[in-house]
């Protein structure tokens, strides 16, 4: 009976061990699991970022990501997936024919005397950034602002265009916030996924 009651107390104790081996490899796999999906998951989300950067579409690293159970992928991203999104290099190199596009919509009243008429008919125009609320000399700022990257800074700028200049570079316009949008949401997914 003694030994009876020693055997299953070792039964027990080795039970016990078992129990314990089992849930700690159950949790080693669960921690691998997770930690493959999170690498698979920055994979994709790299994927997508250098997809944005050269204008390529990127469904299929979206797609990637998502079938490692991220949720709350942004609209902006689903949106332009399939086709990619206008590049930075574009968008820079489109710029002086938009600016004089909306120069030369921009009212008459804008520049008096020749000056004014050179720079409607011409498009000669300010290639630097100046001081001032002439169509010109936002236009300029509005060039400088993309030259550098400053997307967000080169929207606000343009805002300040009459409407008139605004529709003259209605495309270039929607194409430069589509990117800051998509840029700025590739940002968010990056920082959610690096804080899993």
């Amino acid at each position: 009976s003694a030994e009876y009651a020693q055997l299953r107390d070792e039964m027990k104790t080795q039970q016990a061990e078992i129990d314990a081996l089992l849930t700690d490899a159950r949790l080693a796999e669960q921690t691998s699991q997770v930690a493959a999906s999170n690498t698979l998951a920055r994979a994709a989300a790299s994927r997508i970022v250098a997809a944005i950067e050269t204008g390529a579409p990127f469904a299929s690293a979206l797609s990637d990501l998502e079938a490692t159970g991220a949720s709350d992928i942004p609209e902006a991203l689903m949106a332009v997936a399939d086709d990619g999104v206008v590049t930075l290099a574009a968008l820079q190199s489109s710029i002086p024919d938009a600016a004089r596009a909306a120069l030369a919509a921009s009212p008459a009243e804008e520049g008096s005397g020749i000056g004014g008429y050179l720079k409607r008919q011409l498009g000669a125009r300010s290639t630097k950034p100046t001081e001032g609320s002439s169509v010109d000399a936002i236009l300029s700022r509005v060039e400088g602002a993309v030259r550098e990257g400053r997307l967000t800074d080169a929207l606000a700028e343009a805002e300040t265009l009459p409407q008139e200049s605004q529709s003259a570079m209605s495309e270039w316009l929607e194409r430069a916030t589509t990117r800051l949008a998509v840029t700025t949401a590739s940002e968010t997914l990056m920082q959610r996924i690096a804080a899993n």
